[in-house]
Order: C-alpha cells, then structure tokens, then sequence
C-alpha cells in the first residue's frame, strides 16, 4: 500500500494574528523573531491596562457602596430618632389626658 501525503497544518500566533508553518523549526523562528516579541510586549501591555482599569473601576464601586451605606445608616438613626420623639409626645399627649 501507498502511504499517503498529510500536511502539517498550520500553527496560528495569537499575538501577530498570523499562520506559521507547524514545524519546530519555523514555530521557533517565528517566536525568536522582533515583530513577535514586539507584539507579545503589546499584549502584556494592553493586558496591564485593562486591569488597572478594571481595579479602578472596582475601587471607585466599593467607594461608592461604602458612600451608599453610609447616608442609609445616617438616614436610618435620622427614623429612629425620629420616631423615638414620637413616641415620647404621644406618650406625653397621653399623660395630660
């Protein structure tokens, strides 16, 4: 029987948005090479940038909950007290009867 021919493929570089032959010899090649270094640099950068920009993001929502909870507790011992006077006139009221 014949054996038959059967391609390799291709291997595809995230970071150069390529196809490179997929053989060791051209797959190191190519990870050697300055425009794929440059690119993975990028990456790493945009990579940086995101989450910095997703922890300040974080950070400035957990400021703004703490804000939140804050006014809701002063809002909360403003009811009580408020209540609290109610209750003291209502029984005052009562007392004059």
């Amino acid at each position: 029987m014949t054996e038959y021919w059967v391609s390799q493929g291709n291997k595809w570089c995230d970071f150069c948005k390529i196809y490179i032959s997929n053989n060791p010899s051209s797959i190191r090649n190519h990870d050697l090479g300055q425009r794929h270094k440059e690119n993975v640099q990028k990456k790493l950068a945009d990579m940086r940038k995101e989450n910095a920009a997703k922890e300040k993001e974080h950070k400035e929502t957990a400021r703004a909950l703490e804000q939140i909870e804050a006014k809701a507790k002063r809002s909360y011992q403003k009811d009580l007290a408020n209540q609290e006077a109610r209750n003291s006139n209502a029984v005052a009221l009562n007392d004059h009867e």
